[in-house]
């Protein structure tokens, strides 16, 4: 997966299984639609070794079917946390000063060419639109990756995904595992379904993980089982008013984050063969073995001499 150069904001980057894990800082609501705190956000990524900045962008009113009681109170967070394009448009130039990605999930339809025309290099699909095939559409119809999230999807669900995926976005998409619980407990991680899911779709399909731990140790985790993405909620202060605010991480706990997973990067390695590293046989001579005769029997002994059969 290529995120484009030629997007408004992106530097080229490639995500690909010998590439450093990319690391999203999910905004999500934490802005409160301030764009100064969003800006200040945007440095504090940067400065933890954040790659992406991600946004949520929605028209509440069709997001939310307000005709039920029991949403009105949901559908008045999402309604006063509701960006324009303009919010969108300052925060994307401000990410680009600082060399990030920046790029949306669109939650409704409409979004999808305003972020289009913004230049985003990727959109994002949510979990709750795992099969919301109009939206998947929209997105897939303006040429750029998709990363779809996959939490509390079943493995039926997954596979439809992934085949109508393969007909609107073929190549050109990304499977997160997720679990949607906030937060999500360690023993509830699931890392190795992570590893069905990739073994479900095509070879090369990149794979990562939308993370609802509050800790590092999942992320870790998942990287050292290939995840190529790892998307985390960001916050400046978790006091700050908002429903995502407590569950999110702050830029000491990113910068750690990003520490954990490209340490687990570095352990995972790349191999494309079962070959040794190639240091390993410079002790070669006194760890392997030779056939010497010896008390009258053949023996496999050390050391190794270029000159002796082996074993």
């Amino acid at each position: 997966m290529i995120l484009d150069r030629s997007a408004a904001n992106a530097t080229e980057r490639k995500i690909q299984a010998g590439a450093k894990p990319f690391l999203i800082a999910e905004f999500g609501l934490n802005h409160n639609r301030d764009i100064d705190l969003a800006r200040r956000m945007a440095d504090a990524a940067k400065a933890s070794g954040v790659d992406a900045v991600k946004l949520q962008s929605y028209t509440t009113r069709f997001f939310i079917n307000r005709q039920f009681e029991n949403v009105h109170g949901l559908y008045d967070i999402f309604a006063g946390l509701e960006l324009d394009a303009a919010f969108h448009e300052q925060l994307r130039d401000h990410v680009a000063t600082l060399g990030m990605v920046f790029f949306s999930t669109p939650l409704t339809e409409d979004q999808v060419p305003m972020l289009d025309q913004l230049g985003v290099p990727a959109f994002k699909i949510a979990s709750g639109d795992v099969n919301n095939w109009p939206l998947i559409d929209a997105a897939a119809a303006c040429k750029k990756p998709l990363m779809v999230s996959t939490g509390a999807a079943s493995e039926a669900e997954i596979i439809a995904a992934i085949q109508h995926l393969n007909r609107v976005s073929p190549q050109n998409y990304a499977l997160l595992h997720c679990v949607s619980l906030y937060p999500t407990q360690n023993a509830q991680a699931n890392i190795s379904r992570m590893q069905r899911i990739a073994a479900l779709a095509p070879t090369g399909t990149p794979i990562g993980f939308s993370d609802h731990t509050a800790g590092t140790e999942a992320a870790f985790a998942a990287v050292a089982c290939g995840a190529q993405i790892i998307e985390k909620h960001f916050t400046l202060d978790k006091t700050l008013p908002g429903p995502d605010q407590a569950m999110s991480s702050d830029p000491a706990e990113i910068r750690r984050l990003r520490e954990q997973i490209d340490l687990a990067f570095a352990i995972r390695g790349n191999a494309v063969n079962a070959d040794c590293h190639a240091v390993e046989t410079a002790s070669d001579y006194y760890g392997k073995r030779s056939l010497y005769e010896f008390e009258g029997k053949i023996r496999a002994m050390r050391p190794r001499h270029a000159d002796f059969p082996k074993p």
